[in-house]
């Protein structure tokens, strides 16, 4: 077969760090940045007798984040053990959410780059988004041979979230990243910064022949913490994979590692299915339990959504829905161009998008800066 004879098939699960003060079932701190080992109390480490409380910030997070997507938030949702041995994972398990998570269903709409000049629109539904903790980090720097172990980040509260397998090449999935990156910031529930752990992404990818509707053998793709290592991590293994199987191989389903060094993906270990974890309700845990009264206090608290903010862009301003979309791709451009606009006229709304989107960004990633840091104010730029 030819390599146009190949459809390929990719899903995300982004784990997304909750902007909390405190750890999902204890008191302690997730600030970055601390001491080795100073952040790890006893509930995170299931020292005897010790019993997790559930994190009130961290379930109001995940409410907004379902409304945002227009999903079902559960009623009731139910904490699990999670079963697995790794030097990282003090108690031998890690607290998540498996038969019943706190948000079901939703959709991201996005607009992908079709690499002529243009763009097309794309939904992405999503299977369920689920509270967790984190695990803690390994460190293998530094240690001659050995290796060193910080729990700090152990008992850090996770959104993980997943999508259904609706993505057809990493174009789309990097745009669904990106869109969600800016999502969960926009509804301030994470502050999204990649370099730190606070987002980040494994990408589950197979390839099929064109027209067959079973999927075939997927590879999951872990921690990718960049988008343009993860648009070079789909690509190889999309590659990858086309070869295995034209040269008469299978692909054997595994967990992978990106080496961005080398720009390629290697298999760490084969991959694990639910049932490997031996899943089973915490006994710790009572259900989570949601009523409608705080859901709607959850949404009322919400922002204008970009998604509106798009349509009204579009309908206050005549913008194109490519230049409403760019505008509402992140909060801080959405209020620069609005506080602009305010300034200029709504008869200027055209040209104070392209100051925004071009000259302006251009003149700022010139010098490497963000547009919160920009010289020149909005109330500048609209008077210009």
């Amino acid at each position: 077969m030819s390599r146009t004879d190949w459809e390929v098939v990719i899903g995300l699960e982004v784990h997304s760090q909750l902007n909390t003060q405190s750890k999902i079932f204890s008191g302690a701190s997730i600030a970055f940045g601390a001491e080795p080992n100073v952040q790890a109390c006893a509930v995170d480490i299931a020292l005897p007798g010790v019993l997790p409380v559930l994190n009130k910030g961290a379930v109001e997070r995940a409410i907004r984040f379902g409304l945002a997507i227009g999903a079902t938030v559960a009623p009731k949702s139910v904490f699990a053990r999670k079963n697995y041995f790794y030097p990282d994972l003090p108690k031998g398990y890690q607290i998540s959410q498996f038969e019943l998570p706190v948000v079901v269903g939703g959709h991201i709409d996005l607009l992908v780059p079709d690499g002529k000049g243009g763009a097309y629109e794309k939904r992405v539904n999503l299977t369920r988004a689920h509270l967790e903790e984190d695990a803690g980090k390994s460190l293998h720097e530094d240690f001659h041979g050995m290796t060193g172990i910080d729990l700090n980040r152990a008992g850090t509260p996770l959104l993980e979230i997943v999508s259904e397998p609706d993505m057809r090449s990493s174009a789309e999935a990097v745009a669904y990243a990106r869109a969600l990156h800016a999502l969960v910031r926009w509804i301030g529930i994470c502050d999204g910064n990649m370099q730190e752990g606070s987002f980040r992404c494994d990408a589950n990818v197979s390839v099929r022949p064109v027209g067959q509707k079973e999927f075939g053998t997927r590879r999951e793709i872990k921690n990718l913490n960049s988008f343009r290592f993860m648009q070079q991590a789909i690509d190889y293994e999309v590659q990858w994979q086309i070869a295995t199987i034209e040269d008469g191989g299978r692909i054997q389903q595994a967990t992978v590692l990106f080496d961005p060094d080398t720009g390629e993906t290697r298999a760490m270990r084969s991959k694990e299915d639910a049932h490997d974890y031996r899943y089973f309700p915490d006994p710790d845990l009572l259900p989570l339990i949601i009523d409608r009264e705080w859901i709607e206090r959850a949404r009322a608290a919400l922002p204008e959504l970009p998604e509106a903010k798009k349509q009204r862009f579009m309908t206050d301003f005549g913008l194109s829905p490519y230049d409403a979309t760019t505008l509402t791709g992140s909060l801080e451009a959405a209020a620069f161009y609005e506080a602009t606009v305010a300034v200029a006229g709504k008869a200027a709304a055209k040209p104070c998008a392209n100051w925004v989107m071009v000259d302006l960004t251009a003149r700022l990633n010139k010098e490497g800066k963000e547009l919160t840091d920009s010289p020149v104010s909005p109330v500048q730029l609209g008077e210009l």
